[in-house]
């Protein structure tokens, strides 16, 4: 009684045990082979870094877009442990506790009691468990939302730095999230600044500490890049490729909003035609109604911790904007969502009986889901494959026959071309690419230029 009492009298470790337990659930089938999850962007950075490990540099020798934040961290495990499956979803396992940690963190300081880790529990149940691909947008927001964590309960020129370097952090894997989160973080002390009467001495300061640090950490982490690249070649593909042909892609613009409807041939769709509406309906309106509120009703309730709530939600709604121009269901779920779940419980915190029942309700769904989908998966029939990279389990038998065929064929360190398989080769089968470009699109986002350059590099090394 006395250890169940001690794991009660301290709930977050016991919080973030359940939810480990569970993510480990849904990334491993057990005793302990790695669940390979099917989609592109994983891949696409897996594959870069097995190519930085064999000695190619990023930008230079074959083409990438996004700032080389997620490429290097890869780089670094697979350095450091080997070239395995596992990497991926072992990383994801600590990244989901460190979103629920800090989400808890968060929301200590607007709510009380449970409802301090009802946020958590809904991000979990309707993004990451949906989302358990190990894209670069996880690591730039779980930076933004350290970063709100570091300066919601004071605004001191320390902690302010300590934010502009985590946003810096941010950029390094995506550079709209780093860049908006900055400017929100900068909004926010200009805001500050007026409303507690401060004098110009005390935002230039913060300005000034804020600013220097986010720059410094930018420098700082793609300066080696830079120089192995070039710094012509660098910008032209982390920012003259975003500005003129990011948006050519069709999941990249805003015609892709409301588009990614689920799929409404079987019952259980209705789970998921409820997650995306909640998902819609809360951005980016949830913040537009706080801030209708605020206009309201902060002279009325004195006792509301304001000042922590505007800062939440103005960083909210940078890491909206920053995924607008493509508002994806992937990007909205996890950069977009966590600060809006928040907001939602913030909402319901009355204690009357209709918010009660929905915090209750919400409750319920998010355990449902949370024990349900990972308990889901170990019943589901999988399908074990040797690879070079270790054992692995897929869940599609098309996969199991395309990797099984291929690695009837194929040695490690073969030149190979893949064309949009649902579960990448490469790091699998430890293939080379022998062409400057990850993947082809019959879109402007792949230039002329690119083909004609695949096309010469197949013919060079008769893949």
């Amino acid at each position: 009684m006395r250890v169940l009492n001690k794991l009660f009298a301290r709930p977050l470790p016991l919080y973030l045990g359940c939810i480990g337990a569970l993510l480990y659930l849904r990334l491993f089938t057990l005793p302990g082979t790695p669940i390979v999850i099917p989609g592109i962007d994983q891949w696409v950075y897996l594959a870069a870094s097995w190519r930085m490990l064999n000695g190619e540099t990023i930008y230079k020798d074959f083409f990438q877009f996004t700032a080389p934040g997620t490429q290097t961290l890869y780089l670094a495990l697979f350095k450091l442990f080997g070239v395995h499956a596992w990497i991926p979803n072992a990383v994801m396992i600590l990244v989901g506790l460190a979103f629920a940690w800090v989400l808890v963190i968060i929301s200590r300081r607007v709510l009380t009691g449970p409802s301090a880790y009802l946020p958590a529990a809904l991000f979990v149940a309707l993004s990451f468990l949906i989302e358990v691909n190990a894209t670069h947008h996880w690591y730039s927001a779980l930076a933004v939302m350290a970063a709100v964590a570091l300066t919601i309960d004071a605004r001191s020129p320390l902690r302010v730095a300590g934010a502009g370097l985590l946003c810096g952090l941010a950029a390094f894997f995506t550079q709209t999230t780093g860049a908006l989160a900055v400017l929100g973080l900068w909004a926010f002390l200009a805001w500050e600044c007026r409303h507690k009467s401060q004098n110009w001495r005390w935002l230039l300061v913060r300005s000034g500490r804020l600013l220097g640090a986010f720059l410094s950490a930018v420098v700082t982490l793609n300066a080696y890049f830079v120089w192995k690249a070039g710094p012509e070649q660098f910008l032209a593909c982390t920012v003259g490729f975003m500005l003129k042909y990011f948006r050519t892609y069709p999941i990249n613009n805003l015609q892709v909003y409301l588009r990614q409807v689920p799929d409404a041939r079987h019952w259980y769709s209705l789970y998921h035609w409820g997650e995306w509406g909640l998902l819609h309906a809360l951005l980016p309106l949830v913040y537009v109604l706080f801030f209708v509120r605020y206009c309201r009703e902060r002279s009325k309730q004195p006792g509301e911790p304001w000042e922590r709530l505007v800062l939440l939600n103005v960083m909210g709604f940078c890491l909206f904007a920053s995924v607008a121009p493509g508002p994806s269901l992937l990007r909205l779920r996890i950069v977009a969502l966590p600060p809006a779940l928040i907001v939602l419980v913030w909402f319901l915190r009355s204690p009357r009986t209709v918010s009660k029942v929905l915090r209750a309700s919400l409750w319920l769904g998010a355990t449902i889901l949370i024990v349900g989908r990972p308990l889901a998966w170990q019943m589901r029939s999988t399908h074990r494959l040797d690879l070079p990279s270790g054992r692995i389990c897929v869940r599609s038998g098309d996969s199991r026959d395309e990797l099984q065929w291929l690695a009837n064929r194929t040695h490690p360190s073969d030149y190979f071309f893949d064309f949009g398989s649902e579960v990448d080769p490469y790091v699998l089968l430890q293939l080379r690419n022998p062409t400057k470009m990850p993947f082809l699109t019959p879109t402007d986002f792949t230039r002329p230029e690119q083909v004609r350059g695949v096309v010469e590099a197949l013919e060079e090394h008769r893949v």
